[in-house]
């Protein structure tokens, strides 16, 4: 036990030491991911327009001693991300570690670089619009979130295709082709981003994925009020500011209670969790649902049975 322990901390400082060094050597990488994505495959049916109750299928390669230990070493980073941002900020003050939540939109992330790269409005409009002339698609819900180390000087066409490159590696490469032939990534991403917005946490996304999907397969309007906050938000009021009653109405097609089927684009970036979620629904009837004051979700198939709760938990 005593030499297994010796053997394996030597091996745990040396990729551990690799893994720091190479942030100092590399002039634009993206750091650390706070989740695992193994191959993304999916338990729907879309041929069948049926939701199947098959668990989602696993990659069963076990990983070598070497590979868990590097692994243990992301999680200590993650854990001291404080004391690690102000270490190595200090040590590389060429460098800024610019950290990328899930469920934030393009303007969003453009004020987070520029506030850290010191960018100037032209820049940041510049970021934003960056999809549009660099891949000519807008590419929102493709920042994939995570750590990111930015040189002080990088453009924003740079931080642009460092944040496709990394959509590409933790998402695309891992997309299972069977499961490319039932959805596709872009489909996958847009009701990824939609669980993103609306669960209180992972442990509701699955739920709410299958009620996602119930509605889409009975043809229903989806009447995600998430979409309702993407075509309001703006930066005077907020990016994603309160639904009111009215909003429902607005002539957007991001509308969701107004237009059947799937917003145009993803409204947010997506964490691999909303993703898996999106493609591995949980198996319910419920086409409703909504969160109480405690952030617990409660579904129910009939919408009397949603206005029952309702008048339970609102009121």
């Amino acid at each position: 036990m005593d030499r297994w322990i010796n053997k394996y901390t030597v091996l745990f400082i040396a990729c551990f030491g690799i893994a720091i060094g190479g942030i100092f050597v590399l002039n634009f990488s993206y750091v650390t991911s706070t989740e695992k994505s193994d191959i993304l495959t999916t338990n729907l049916d879309l041929v069948n327009k049926q939701i199947n109750d098959i668990e989602p299928e696993v990659n069963k390669d076990e990983a070598a001693p070497v590979a868990n230990i590097f692994e243990l070493g992301q999680k200590w980073l993650a854990q001291n991300f404080n004391v690690w941002r102000l270490y190595q900020n200090l040590a590389n003050p060429t460098s800024r570690y610019v950290v990328l939540n899930s469920g934030l939109r393009k303007e969003e992330i453009a004020a987070l670089l520029s506030n850290e790269l010191n960018w100037n409005i032209g820049k940041k409009l510049a970021f934003i619009s960056a999809d549009k002339y660099i891949d000519n698609k807008n590419k929102e819900g493709y920042y994939s979130p995570g750590g990111y180390l930015f040189p002080r000087n990088t453009t924003p066409d740079q931080a642009y295709k460092v944040m496709m490159e990394r959509f590409n590696d933790d998402v695309e490469s891992k997309y299972a082709t069977t499961t490319a032939n039932i959805i596709n990534v872009d489909t996958a991403v847009r009701v990824a981003s939609i669980i993103e917005r609306e669960a209180a946490g992972t442990n509701d996304m699955k739920l709410i994925s299958g009620v996602i999907w119930n509605r889409i397969f009975k043809d229903m309007s989806l009447d995600m009020d998430a979409t309702l906050q993407y075509a309001k938000g703006n930066n005077k009021n907020g990016w994603w500011p309160p639904v009111l009653s009215e909003d429902k109405y607005i002539n957007s097609p991001y509308n969701t209670y107004q237009n059947k089927g799937l917003p145009p684009t993803p409204i947010s970036n997506v964490s691999i969790a909303a993703l898996k979620a999106a493609l591995n629904p949980r198996k319910t009837n419920c086409l409703f649902y909504l969160h109480d004051r405690h952030g617990n979700i409660h579904c129910s198939v009939t919408y009397q049975e949603h206005k029952a709760n309702i008048k339970k938990y609102y009121r």
